[in-house]
């Protein structure tokens, strides 16, 4: 492990020597709301740790410094804006993204570097500091002091960290101060700006635009953004006190001005107060202006400017100069990186949060309880104070848990267009304003709630405390996860908890495949927001397996306090700089719980990858007593496997451009299992066993007797009725759920059953009721475990365990049909005493298992019943008013209707009974006396309605009928046409309804686009383009505008370039970030669907059905094995994909030019810029060049000004030719890199070029004259000819394989690499030189196991031995180019052959002869076998010439091969066509009767007849189908 830990270290940049630190900064800022714009000064004091010192290093990118000053003294500076390097040259292109990419390469996310560098001026000295060893003060010139000589060392005194600095070893030094003035003109990133721009018709105000990793702050003023640089912070923030002061016209200050004129009737100019009125005409105007530069009512005008800022408010001053400014300031006296500096600016409405308190909780905390202020826009606070009710005893929660809040105080900020939800900072926490939901609002509550305790829990673990590396960002999110959670169990109850950590252990599962360890997570989050997802929630369940592994080890230590230890120690100093390792957690854990190593879990849970997957049998001996078990692990044959989906299309490839690998699969999980067995009497008995190896065998005590618990209240009254008691009379029923619906009544209302008498006596021969694995939640994986389905059932109805539940429900829902689980699954769904997550499971079970003729009527009757006996008037279909006041109910009335959605009739559709049943909950849903609002579950039933179409849609096939007559065919009709139109029609309604009364979040409209997408993609709407079309527009809301794109790239129209440069224009011409991101991530989704293909497979998948009925013939068209091949790796391999979507992009000029204007847009930030640089380099090569635009030269004329001064002015004509001949050397250099000159030369390179003229067209002359060459073709063996066969036309070429392998396709996709990176996904120690880049050397791997989904691939084709037999076919034009080859002499590489005489030439009747050479005659291309034989072989006797038809490249004599080897078959089409070699003017064929085998010996064959047909015929024949010159 220590090997893989350090290897996977080495991936992420090495730390250099520090030179310097950071220990206080000071910011000054000036903010021009009307500009948009910001300048200001920063004061650095910074604490040099070398003597030599020369050069300091800032992040600095978009503000532009204008003075600079250390320790007093002026000081050079180089700065390298990436904002300006921004700007192309010439006319650029999409193919110059290799180059817009590297000049801004080195300021990416996630460590950008620094691009402010100031070299230190010679005269700053770098003092000494001698310590007083009475005072620990440092000593000036012998005498402790806190002040320094010239620049006063003040900053040694207040700094945070003296004591730290003091106490390190080796000489220590004076602080240095930098002073920085800078302007910050334009915002592309740091800040965000809203209602500034004409037609934002929001409240104005901006903020920072905060990220989980550096480089965001050092867009607004220069400092060290890195990870883990922390120091104290002063901020001081000049700004307008309202509204009407920021956005005042500078117009309305000269006050009285239209008083000064005064209308004329004589028309004369009026002169007052010494003024002529025509000079005051313009100034007149001026004063006729609006009162403000954006549109401001009095009240909004009247509204205050809140500074929202990081820190403690200490002073607020007001501007001497301009009373309508003041100016703010905040300190920040706990040490934080720059990342966490945030602030932000508006009419914002505070909230008092603290309120919520209870008085009890005040008296207990006293002093030491926290203030916790919420800000919003004007209108929201109700929304804010229900959002952020449980924050303040969230935060007291921790306090007495972890410690106190790292913070002064709290304060929570909702804003608009913030990328990420929520954005953590020293003591603040800004927010989307997506998070807020009024009272009435229920389906958000427990969503949004965890997210916003998330955001509290990161001021401990994230702000606080840092990763000390990037591979460590697993330890900082699931420990701020793990107390996110936990928290969770004391505000929503322990099965919610318990609900919760279930569902994420499953979807861990199914996410961890093929990824890398959460180690190694944290170098890839900046690849995808998914990174991040699954990070977090892995991490957090990692810790949680911990804490049940170290509780059941220590008894009392578990992660909680492990957690406390390390807040303690980032408290006292101990954890260095509040960085926390992985190494310091696993050394914190090991000695806090006594646990001698944890090496074992932590190189399976956090450096390796991948769960565990168990299968488990189990039996009971008798004999023994002991029940006897076997757990096997299955990991390594794991098939389920995330799809390769357009959904994380962009995530794969830029794995798999970055060669993301993944750990090799862990064969083996060790650690302690709990297995539960509740044995006959009821009682659970606990056995812990350890597991070590692949496969487990177990033999397990037995220790109750034979006595049988009752399964149900029922089974019990029944045996009390027979006499049978327990021992003692004692009651065997412990727990049991599910005991409803249990009289003859209601069983025969409900259609009921039970377990039959055989069952019952078949249950009662079992020696326990059930066994439960992994009772106590210590591992993440999936159990198999191999138990009868009552068993499942009795661990349903009897386990008081949520998890345990769970599981019996998910076997249930995969078992075969049965009335008698149909029956317990309604009992459940029945049941209130059940968790509504296990009520939602069995409503959507009973539709699952209602599948077949006997059981199908059964669940769909469940369903209603169980819908009208909750929320319909007795006896009625009817609902009753919708009453939410209990939470489960609403859960319950909108998970029945989704389960509805899986019934099926006997068609497959969804029964038109349940179709008929959303309409009507649609129609007459009453939501009059409810405090809540319905609009969620009117959407629900919108959804179902919808699903139920998509199933229940089929396409009218046409109806062919055999009689004749002059009727018109009868056009087929839909039955479900009337109904299909009803339900569109109402969808339709709802989605109009946010046009009157606009519903939370536009649900409605949302809702409906979703449903459109689906109704279209299956055919029941037609083109709705122009209707979703107009939801894109900027003035609607983005989640609608969102939601609008996603319908459109659903639907295929992002295939038509017209829509996709839509769409890239959207994203470029936008302001807000969060539509910008969301956005780009559905580019990023219709990419995966160009690549797959699904809209070219959805148009051939309805196209088919018409080729086939063309003219009643069956049309195929072949295609090529490269497009064969590309189709079946495009959906399973990156490389398949990536190809496919160059193949569509490539020669696309509409999409080129539409990529290209959004990565050059003036309002992308950098990785945005980056991000378009990528998707350019997935389709597009890279061009080092670009073409550029010139000005002719031209000349200039000088002025002389006087004292010194001279200015140089053009003039005259552009100069179009050089001015000097271009000599013999350079022209004979332009002449090798085949360039052209058109300007003046030398004499001798007019000789020159006149001469190589001449030369050319002498030798062209005597090209021209030569006679054409003339080769002999040598014939083919003498053979026996076989029986005759019809004559078909065209040539065959049987090539035989030589028992060799099939020449490889001339595209051979996956053969530029073995494999995906995503496929093998080993690590680096599987290579012999330690690389992950290169993967062990074997034979090409399938399609299948190119990619890791589940979907099959193609196997490879593995040609056989023997002959082959290749038949050419061409087009008109080729066959012209065929007659043209065939018609030509081949060309010989010899000068001179032996040809026979024309007499012989006249002589030659058949094809089938065969002439001979003489052996003094030379050959022209020996047989490469020969070549490597030996030389001599060259002439050998036994040698025959091979033939050689249409020019085809033969090597040499070849000697009479035998029927086996390679042939040149040749067919007659009409008149015999013979082999010939050279051209003959009058071909007479003859018949090949009238030939013998001797008189062709040497005859000379005629030439070919005018006529040749080439056909290349890829099926395989027999090796002995026909000898050349054999008939066929």
């Amino acid at each position: 492990m220590p090997g893989f830990v350090d290897e996977v270290m080495g991936d992420s940049p090495a730390r250099a020597p520090a030179e310097y630190s950071i220990l206080k900064q000071r910011v000054d800022l000036d903010v021009d709301f009307v500009n948009q714009s910001m300048k200001g000064s920063t004061e650095i004091t910074l604490q040099p740790l070398v003597r030599d010192l020369q050069q300091i290093r800032l992040h600095c990118r978009q503000c532009k410094p204008t003075a600079l000053q250390a320790g007093g003294i002026t000081a050079k500076y180089e700065y390298d804006d990436p904002y300006r390097k921004l700007r192309m040259p010439g006319q650029p292109t999409v193919h110059q993204h290799d180059m817009l990419k590297t000049k801004i390469a080195r300021s990416l996310q996630p460590a950008p570097e620094p691009e402010l560098a100031i070299t230190l001026p010679p005269k700053l000295k770098i003092q000494e500091l001698h310590l007083d060893p009475t005072g620990q003060l440092p000593q000036y010139n012998g005498t402790p002091s806190l002040e320094r000589q010239e620049t006063d060392a003040m900053a040694v005194a207040e700094m945070s960290t003296a004591q730290g600095v003091v106490q390190q070893q080796g000489p220590q030094f004076a602080p240095i101060k930098l002073f920085i003035e800078f302007e910050v003109s334009s915002f592309r990133d740091g800040v965000h700006w809203i209602g500034c721009d004409d037609g934002d018709k929001r409240y104005p105000y901006l903020y920072t635009k905060g990220e989980a990793w550096p480089g965001n702050t050092s867009c607004i003023f220069p400092c060290i953004d890195d990870a883990t640089s922390r120091c104290s912070w002063e901020l001081s923030i000049r700004c307008p006190r309202t509204l009407g002061d920021a956005f005042k016209s500078l117009s309305t200050e000269t006050d009285g001005l239209s008083s000064l004129v005064e209308p004329v009737s004589n028309g004369t100019t009026d002169m007052q107060n010494g003024v002529e009125r025509s000079q005051l005409s313009d100034e007149a105007e001026q004063a006729l202006k609006p009162e403000y530069l954006i549109e401001l009512s009095e009240d909004e005008a009247a509204l205050e400017l809140a500074i929202v800022c990081v820190g403690e408010q200490t002073d607020d001053v007001a501007d001497a100069d301009d009373e309508t400014r003041h100016t703010v300031s905040f300190s920040l006296i706990d040490p934080v990186t720059a990342r966490h500096i945030g602030f932000a600016i508006g009419p914002f409405e505070q909230v008092d949060l603290s309120s919520t308190r209870d008085t009890d909780d005040e008296e207990r905390l006293g002093r030491s309880a926290v203030r916790v202020d919420g800000y919003c826009l004007p209108g929201r606070g109700k929304e804010v104070r229900n959002t952020c009710f449980p924050i303040t005893r969230a935060i007291d929660h921790f306090g007495v848990l972890y410690g106190s809040f790292p913070f002064s105080s709290f304060q929570i900020l909702f804003v608009d267009d913030i990328i990420h939800d929520t954005v953590a900072v020293a003591g603040l926490s800004i927010c989307s304003t997506h998070l807020l939901f009024p009272e009435d609002i229920i389906e958000p509550l427990e969503t949004n709630t965890r997210v916003i305790i998330r955001t509290v829990a990161d001021q401990w673990m994230g702000v606080n405390v840092v990763a000390k590396e990037p591979t460590d960002a697993w330890i900082v999110a699931g420990i701020a996860g793990y107390m996110t959670d936990l928290y969770g169990k004391t505000l929503f109850g322990n099965n919610a908890y318990r609900w919760q950590q279930k569902l994420a252990a499953e979807k861990v599962y199914d996410m961890d495949a093929d990824r890398p360890s959460i180690f190694q997570h944290g170098l890839y989050l900046h690849l995808d927001p998914s990174v991040r997802e699954f990070l977090d929630l892995k991490s957090a369940l990692v810790l949680f397996i911990l804490d049940r592994r170290l509780l059941k080890v220590s008894g009392t230590t578990g992660i909680h306090r492990i957690i406390n230890k390390v807040f303690l120690n980032a408290k006292t100093g101990t954890l260095e700089n509040g960085e926390l390792s992985t190494a310091d957690f696993q050394r914190t854990c090991e000695r806090l719980s006594h646990v001698s190593k944890l090496d074992p879990f932590f190189k399976q849970w956090v450096f390796g990858a991948g769960c565990p997957i168990f299968s488990v049998s189990q039996r009971f001996n008798k004999k023994k007593l002991v029940v006897e078990m076997q757990i096997a692990q299955r990991q390594v044959d794991r098939q389920t496997k995330p799809e390769f989906a357009p959904s994380n299309f962009m995530r794969e490839i830029k794995e798999h451009i970055r060669d993301v690998w993944a750990p090799e699969v862990q064969p083996v999980f060790t650690g302690p299992m709990t297995i539960r067995i509740h044995e006959a009497d009821g009682t659970p008995y606990e056995h812990i066993v350890e597991i070590k190896e692949q496969v487990t065998k177990l033999e397990i005590p037995y220790n109750t007797k034979y006595k049988r618990l009752k399964r149900s209240r029922r089974q019990k009254e029944r045996a009390m009725a027979d006499g049978n008691t327990g021992e003692g009379g004692e009651d065997a029923l412990l727990y049991c759920l599910g005991d409803i619906l249990d009289t003859p009544e209601e069983v025969r209302e409900w259609n009921l059953v039970d377990w039959t008498a055989d069952d019952e006596e078949k249950m009662g021969q079992e020696s326990y009721e059930w066994i439960r694995l992994d009772a106590d939640f210590e591992w993440i994986g999936k159990m198999h475990l191999v138990m009868p389905l009552y068993m499942y059932i009795s661990q349903l109805q009897q386990d008081r365990d949520l998890v345990a539940q769970y599981e019996s429900m998910r076997y249930l829902m995969g078992s075969n049909p049965h009335h008698v689980s149909l029956s317990i699954l309604v009992r459940t769904l029945m049941d209130r005493r059940y968790f509504h997550g296990i009520r939602t499971m069995a409503a959507e079970g009973l539709a699952i298992l209602a599948k077949g003729d006997g059981v199908r009527e059964i669940g769909q009757f469940h369903l209603q019943k169980a819908f009208e006996e909750m929320f319909c008037f007795p006896g009625e279909v009817m609902p009753r008013p919708n009453d939410w006041s209990d939470r489960v109910n609403y859960n319950m009335q909108c998970a029945i209707p989704r389960a509805m959605t899986k019934l099926r009739d006997a068609e497959d559709k969804v029964p038109m009974m349940i179709r008929r049943f959303f309409i009507d909950k649609l129609r007459f849903n009453d939501n009059s006396d409810n405090e809540f609002s319905d609009c969620h579950y009117v959407a629900t039933l919108m959804e179902c309605l919808a699903d139920a179409l998509v199933i229940s849609h089929r396409e009218v096939q046409p109806a062919y009928t055999f009689s004749f007559g002059e009727d018109e065919p009868i056009e087929p009709e839909n039955p479900d046409e009337p109904f299909e139109h009803e339900a569109i029609d109402l969808i339709e309604r709802r989605r109009r309804f946010d046009e009157i009364v606009t519903t939370y979040h536009n649900i409605f409209s949302i809702t409906a686009l979703e449903c459109l997408q689906k109704l279209t993609k299956a055919g029941v709407v037609k083109d709705k383009t122009k209707e979703v079309l107009q939801y894109t527009r900027s003035d609607n809301a983005d989640l609608v505008r969102l939601e609008a794109f996603n319908c459109l790239t659903e639907t295929g129209l992002t295939r038509k370039m017209s829509m996709m440069r839509y769409m890239l224009q959207s994203i470029a011409d936008d302001r807000s970030p969060f539509f910008r991101k969301r956005l780009t991530a559905i580019l990023g989704v219709a990419l995966g669907h160009i690549a797959f293909g699904d809209a070219e497979s959805a148009k051939n998948a309805m196209l088919a059905p018409q080729l086939m009925e063309t003219n009643g013939l069956v049309l195929e068209q072949e295609t090529s094995n490269e497009v064969r091949q590309l189709e079946a790796v495009r959906k399973t391999t990156p490389e398949g994909a990536l190809a496919a979507l160059k193949l569509a992009l490539s020669n696309e000029t509409l999409f080129k030019r539409a990529l290209w204007y959004a990565a050059t847009s003036p309002d992308m930030t950098l990785d945005e810029v980056a991000g378009f640089c990528d998707i350019a380099a997935l389709l597009y090569a890279p061009v080092s060049s670009c073409k550029i635009t010139l000005q002719l030269p031209q000349k200039y004329r000088c002025e002389h000004l006087g004292k010194g001064r001279l200015r140089f002015v053009p003039h005259g004509p552009y100069r179009r030719a050089p001015t000097r001949e271009l000599p013999v050397e350079d022209w004979q250099m332009l002449q090798s890199l085949g360039l052209k000159y058109t300007g003046p030369v030398t004499v001798e390179v007019t000789q020159r070029r006149k001469s190589s003229i001449e030369d050319e067209m002498a030798l062209s002359q005597r090209v021209a004259e030569l006679p054409p060459p003339l080769v002999m073709l040598p014939p083919p063996p003498p053979v026996v000819p076989p029986a005759m066969a019809p004559e078909k036309s065209g040539i065959k070429l049987s090539l035989n394989s030589g028992g060799g392998q099939k020449r490889k396709s001339s595209v051979d996709l996956p053969s530029s690499r073995a494999g995906s990176p995503k496929a093998q996904k080993t690590s680096k120690q599987q290579t012999p030189s330690g690389s992950a880049r290169s993967p062990p050397p074997k034979r090409s791997p399938s399609v299948a196991s190119q990619r890791r989904g589940s979907t099959p691939g193609v196997k490879a084709f593995i040609p056989k031995q023997g002959t082959k037999v290749v038949r050419l076919r061409f087009s008109p034009s080729g066959m012209a180019k065929a007659r043209k080859i065939t018609s030509a002499a081949p060309r010989s590489s010899v000068a001179k052959s032996t040809l026979p005489s024309p007499a012989e030439q006249s002589t030659t009747p058949s094809h089938s002869a065969r002439p001979t050479l003489p052996l003094q005659s030379p050959v022209s291309f020996p047989h490469p076998q020969s070549l490597l034989a030996s030389p001599t072989s060259f002439f050998s006797p036994s040698q025959t010439p091979s033939m050689n038809f249409g020019g085809f490249r033969s090597y040499g004599p070849a000697s009479d091969p035998p029927i086996s080897t390679s042939t040149v078959k040749q067919e007659s089409i009409g008149a015999g066509v013979t082999p010939f070699n050279g051209p003959v003017s009058n071909p007479t064929p003859a018949p090949p009767s009238a030939v013998s085998p001797a008189e062709g010996d040497h005859a000379m064959p005629p030439p070919p007849a005018p006529k040749r047909k080439l056909k290349l015929n890829l099926t395989r024949k027999p090796s002995n189908a026909g000898s050349a010159g054999s008939p066929q």
